[in-house]
């Protein structure tokens, strides 16, 4: 008898957290460049930095 393999583990907790807050700055950074310049280009170039940013950031500060 062969053992079936584990199915992969689910998404730990901490890393949940950090995308969702990430996920949230992106989108209040973009909000906040689009009202200021209304240009799309630079909304989407903003959130994805910011959320680069708050990605490392919070696994630096959350740890493990």
């Amino acid at each position: 008898m062969s053992s079936s393999p584990s199915s992969p583990s689910p998404l730990p907790l901490r890393w949940a957290l950090i995308l969702l807050a990430a996920g949230v700055v992106a989108l209040l950074v973009g909000v906040l460049t689009f009202a200021q310049m209304g240009s799309w280009p630079a909304t989407l170039l903003a959130a994805l930095a910011s959320s680069g940013a708050a990605t490392s950031g919070l696994h630096q500060i959350l740890g493990k």
